[in-house]
């Protein structure tokens, strides 16, 4: 090997077949190319112990099990079990599976897109350091700041959100007590090791998945006659109209289902910290897939199937869990019991998306920091691992949101910083198809194979994949400008609008606010880093994909079960 690794040199590959650079390792490739420069990660030790060296840095410790989990779990909540039923009620069973479906479509597409560079430049940063070395500094500046922002946002919005669930029990307890309690178990993570916050990940989404099987497992038995005449089945297919409020409808749904679908770009902020990035990063993209098909999209066939969208229940604004049109297809049956495990459940996804949004938020800050986006402070690590001064700033600013919810000022406050991180994943799901043809534009302007390397994660429709994301997410983020200029229940206005679209002038403020005092430009494809941050499989890592590859298929499934 070694012998052969001497014989490999730039010149040989670019006078390669395109067979003949497949056959190249990576481990024989790291010749090619500078070493990795500003090494981000303590190294594990082969065993799984303490990191080697340097010390104070981010440590890849999550394994295969808790990237998989939080692929497998994340953003099952409030979404999924109350915001379906502000769907159906709004875009009826036609548009609730044609917004649903388009979203769930666009998500799977941005999971491999983004999976194809993280594979590469699997960094804490993630799409955000890719959009800035590919692209523009300043998309990556705005794009970060938003979801920066808006992360921090949705640990305070989970949390507001506890005291309603509870109130299904009871209501005298004061909002704060609650709050508190939320705010220690989300916080309280982040003080101890990263493996806590991972452990904690897993066996909450283990939990959450588990019963959201349970739910729509019962949900499947009612759809196929159990309660009897007691529901109306196929009442919106059947005897309403398809489309009471219009394209406007459907339009609205675009919205509705990113929240409760979005948030995958936690996966490749995680990966950052995984310790086999190629290994684990498409294993959650078919984890993706099983909870869109699972879950999202049979979720919405069952209850366009058992509520009709005129129920008086699901018409209930008040967002609580009796509104949740699970609940109400269950109670209708005469089903008492599992109403107050889904409430739980809903509990146990508001600590674990918080949670989640919490770890979101300090790494991106950490990153940003280390490319000088940020006070040069928060990229600091302590001993552990952690990024003590990014935890920091980032519980005081959640602990503030949260609490402000109790007065009725900081509540209508609130409600507008909250916005925010209802249109992020807009701009996200934009920049990564567009990093990623830059990525690719790179690539082939610097005579780097990185994509043609034996066992490259590459995505299999460029570039249709990146243009088709694009384009759609485009479409979805100007039909949510179109409802929030004229909504479908309230008079159009200013105010009404930035409830949900305060990110856009956000996004572009700090974008031109960046380039114009930075005076950035695009970025020359000739001399886009593609160094930086850049993992190269080992040996051992090499041996472990070609034993999995030369498995049969049955053994390969089973291996994501078996973690």
């Amino acid at each position: 090997m070694a012998d052969m690794e001497k014989k490999v040199g730039v010149a040989d590959v670019d006078s390669a077949s395109p067979a003949d650079v497949n056959s190249i390792s990576c481990a024989q490739y790291v010749n090619l190319v500078p070493n990795e420069q500003g090494e981000e990660y303590a190294r594990e030790t082969a065993g799984g112990g303490e990191p080697v060296v340097p010390k104070g840095q981010l440590r890849r410790s999550f394994t295969t099990r808790h990237v998989q989990m939080i692929a497998l779990g994340a953003n099952i909540g409030s979404g999924v079990y109350i915001s379906s039923g502000k769907a159906l009620r709004y875009g009826s069973a036609p548009g609730m599976l044609i917004g649903y479906g388009m979203i769930c479509t666009m998500a799977m597409f941005m999971m491999n897109l983004l999976s194809e560079a993280q594979c590469l430049f699997p960094t804490s940063g993630s799409f955000i350091d890719h959009a800035s070395r590919f692209v523009d500094p300043a998309l990556g500046f705005a794009l970060g700041f938003c979801e920066w922002f808006g992360a921090l946002t949705v640990v305070a919005a989970e949390g507001s959100v506890v005291p309603i669930v509870i109130s299904y029990w009871n209501s005298s307890v004061p909002d704060a007590a609650w709050y508190t309690i939320y705010l220690v178990v989300v916080l309280g993570q982040h003080v101890l090791p990263n493996r806590v916050f991972a452990e904690f990940e897993f066996f909450t989404g283990a939990l959450k998945v588990t019963i959201t099987f349970i739910v729509l497992f019962v949900m499947l038995i009612i759809c196929g006659g159990y309660g009897g005449d007691a529901v109306e089945r196929g009442y919106n297919y059947e005897a309403l109209s398809a489309f009471p409020n219009g394209f406007k409808g459907i339009a609205i749904v675009f919205l509705l289902a990113a929240w409760a679908t979005g948030g995958q770009e936690i996966i490749g902020i995680s990966s950052g910290e995984a310790r086999f990035p190629r290994w684990e990063l498409p294993r959650a993209c078919k984890n993706l897939f099983i909870r869109i098909v699972l879950i999202y999209l049979s979720a919405c066939i069952y209850i366009t199937v058992l509520v009709p969208y005129t129920d008086p229940l699901l018409l209930n604004s008040s967002g609580t869990i009796a509104s949740s049109p699970f609940v109400i297809a269950m109670q209708k049956v005469g089903i008492k019991v599992l109403p107050d495990i889904v409430n739980v459940v809903l509990l146990i996804g508001l600590a674990g998306i918080g949670s989640e949004s919490m770890f979101t938020a300090s790494r991106i800050q950490t990153a940003m920091a280390r490319m000088g986006m940020m006070p040069a402070i928060f990229g600091k690590i302590d001993s552990q691992g952690r990024p003590i001064y990014s935890n920091i700033a980032c519980a005081v600013v959640s602990i503030v949101m949260t609490y402000i919810n109790t007065s009725a000022g900081g509540a209508t406050a609130f409600t507008w910083f909250s916005s925010v991180s209802a249109t992020t994943t807009f701009f996200a799901w934009m920049t990564i198809p567009i990093t990623n043809w830059f990525m690719h534009r790179a690539l082939k302007a610097q005579n780097d194979p990185a994509l043609q390397l034996k066992h490259a994660f590459r995505i299999r429709w460029y570039p249709f994949a990146p243009l088709f994301l694009f384009f759609t997410t485009l479409f979805a983020f100007v039909c949510t400008i179109y409802t929030s200029a004229s909504p479908i229940s309230d008079p159009p206005s200013a105010e009404t609008f930035f409830e949900t679209m305060l990110c856009l002038p956000l996004f572009v403020a700090a974008f031109l606010g960046w380039k114009i005092w930075h005076k950035t430009k695009l970025q020359d494809p000739k001399t886009a880093d593609l160094v930086s941050g850049r993992r190269y499989l080992t040996e051992e890592e090499i041996a472990i994909l070609d034993d999995y590859y030369q498995k049969p298929m049955w053994r390969r499934l089973l291996s994501y079960v078996t973690f």
